[in-house]
């Protein structure tokens, strides 16, 4: 069909509707009128199907089909407050699963089409919750995406509960060598590991201030809490002791901006944030930090990552500065099957008067991510090894050399999904070897997690 013939048939449509819309009620049913409503609203005669949805609910105020019209025309005619006022009336109205995911989805693009995306996007997800198909699944699960990057606001909550083997990280040995003398030393309470379950709690957002095809800048805000509940074994060990004591709590805002690089495929970065930190429920710490960050597309499904950071931190009470250097490497990518593997390097230069804060630190880690679910989880696997050395030590004359390996294993169980979430469980080992037996650690544990799948 030509440009001109497209032209012509929609004009002659709009008469038809005009026609329609004059004679509605004295030759049309309700039936009738509801067809040509919805026929209005998706060839773009918002007016026409405003009109006759509005005279649909006149005549029956309980029209689920007529208030999902009125509400879609009202949004296209720009009456956003008509348009949520309708999609309520449907989501009241609406009694199975179907007819609620419409109305779930009215009320997404109502609330949207308002500046209310952060609203938006929990419509979406209760629309995805709602969904009898895949398809419509796949729909609201799209339709989230788009809302999420028109949306200035990005909030992230997390929630884990982790039983520990080791929630102080205490030496795992009950005796240790220390000063350079000939006989060991008894570790007792706290200096031991204690076992326990850690529950940790988080919150970060940023507020995107302006956006363009070559720039972007965040403002960011953080804050965290992990506390623990210690064992009947630990409270044996330490009877003094009580979980809250090691509880670290912290805080931080910030800002961040992004550039594209020429090409298309890399991206620059720098960001810097103020924060501080509590130990014990008493101020540990303040810290600034800036750093920089670049990004690269390579290959068709690779991506390379380097971070470099600078934070400097003022010590609390008793606890003296510090200055820390950081620097990451990584690179990840997803292979032919689905798999997707990383690697990545980095190091930590601390330096402070306090020999505990005055070291070096190098890191390798390793993960891989299998695509098809084994049983009813999605695995994947990490593995880290990282030796940290401390020139001086007030306990011995050679310093301190740490080293340690972790290993993880995630099981996702996406049949569990809700809202758009799901469950996770994170089995981690790990194990510290030391010249000095007070800083040889063991912990074994389990995080449970929940994760968002878009």
């Amino acid at each position: 069909m030509t440009r001109w013939s497209r032209r012509i048939a929609l004009t002659l449509g709009a008469v038809a509707f005009a026609a329609a819309q004059a004679s509605a009620q004295a030759i049309l049913n309700p039936a009738q009128m509801r067809e040509l409503a919805g026929q209005a609203v998706l060839q773009g005669q918002a007016g026409l199907a405003y009109d006759l949805s509005g005279a649909l609910i006149q005549r029956d105020d309980a029209d689920l089909n007529a208030h999902l019209i009125r509400s879609r025309a009202a949004r296209d005619l720009g009456r956003y407050d008509d348009a949520l006022s309708h999609a309520r009336s449907a989501w009241k109205l609406a009694e199975d699963e179907d007819a609620k995911y419409a109305a779930a989805l009215a009320m997404a693009q109502a609330l949207s089409s308002s500046g209310r995306r952060t609203a938006a996007q929990l419509w979406l997800r209760r629309a995805v919750q709602l969904a009898s198909t895949d398809a419509r699944k796949a729909r609201a699960t799209e339709d989230f995406r788009y809302v999420r990057r028109q949306n200035p606001w990005a909030t992230a909550l997390r929630f884990s509960v982790a039983p520990s083997s080791n929630i102080n990280n205490g030496s795992r040995n009950e005796t240790s060598e220390l000063f350079g003398l000939p006989f060991e030393f008894s570790l007792e309470g706290e200096a031991r590991a204690l076992s326990g379950v850690e529950i940790s709690t988080g919150l970060s957002t940023r507020y995107r201030l302006r956006e363009s095809a070559m720039r972007r800048t965040d403002l960011l805000f953080g804050l965290s809490h992990r506390t623990y509940v210690l064992s009947d074994e630990a409270r044996d060990i330490a009877p003094d002791a009580d979980g809250a004591d090691f509880a670290t709590s912290s805080v931080f805002v910030g800002v961040q901006e992004d550039y594209a690089l020429p090409g298309g495929k890399a991206q620059l970065g720098w960001n810097a944030r103020i924060g501080r930190t509590w130990y014990g429920g008493d101020p540990l710490l303040s810290y600034n930090r800036i750093g920089a960050t670049y990004r690269r597309a390579a290959g068709d499904t690779g991506v390379l990552n380097l971070s470099l950071s600078r934070e400097g931190q003022k010590g609390h009470d008793t606890r003296e500065d510090a200055t820390i250097w950081s620097g990451q490497i990584g690179y990840g990518m997803a292979l032919a099957n689905g798999n997707r593997v990383s690697l990545s390097t980095g190091f930590t230069e601390s330096r402070s008067d306090a020999d505990y804060l005055d070291y070096s630190q190098r890191m390798i880690a390793a993960s891989y991510g299998l695509a098809k679910p084994v049983g009813p989880a999605q695995l994947e696997f990490g593995l880290s090894v990282s030796q940290k050395i401390h020139d001086r030590s007030s306990l011995t004359t050679d310093g301190r050399d740490e080293r340690t390996i972790k290993a993880t294993v995630t099981a996702v169980l996406p049949d569990m999904d809700f809202y758009g979430f799901v469950p996770t469980i994170t089995f981690n080992a790990e194990r510290t070897e030391a010249n000095i037996d007070l800083y040889e650690t063991e912990n074994f544990g389990v995080q449970l997690g929940i994760r968002s799948t878009f």
